[in-house]
């Protein structure tokens, strides 16, 4: 009989830690709220480097590589706000937008 009792128990207590694992999948508001909250916004200036561009800002020691070169170009040597969400693996960043820093 505690045999029964314990599987049970313990049946019990693994569907009820974990109800994201029975549905299978996040719902589709959860994925544009994350989406959202890792768009940031970016300052420094704009340099060529290849091919391609990147943001340099000197006075945090950092630079990303920007995924858009169109979008870029009009703005190199330029000091300039992007926006844009950021892929740390990579250290890119994905431009949704460019203004120049007056």
């Amino acid at each position: 009989m505690k045999k029964i009792v314990l599987s049970v128990a313990g049946a019990l207590l693994f569907f009820a830690a974990a109800p994201g694992i029975a549905s299978g999948a996040s719902p589709p508001g959860s994925m544009h709220q994350e989406s959202s909250q890792k768009e940031k916004i970016f300052s420094g200036t704009i340099i060529k480097a290849g091919d391609g561009y990147i943001l340099s800002d000197a006075a945090d020691k950092l630079s990303f590589v920007l995924d858009d070169a169109e979008k870029a170009r009009p703005y190199e040597g330029k000091k300039v706000k992007v926006t844009g969400t950021v892929d740390v693996a990579s250290n890119t960043i994905h431009v949704e937008s460019i203004q120049e820093i007056a």
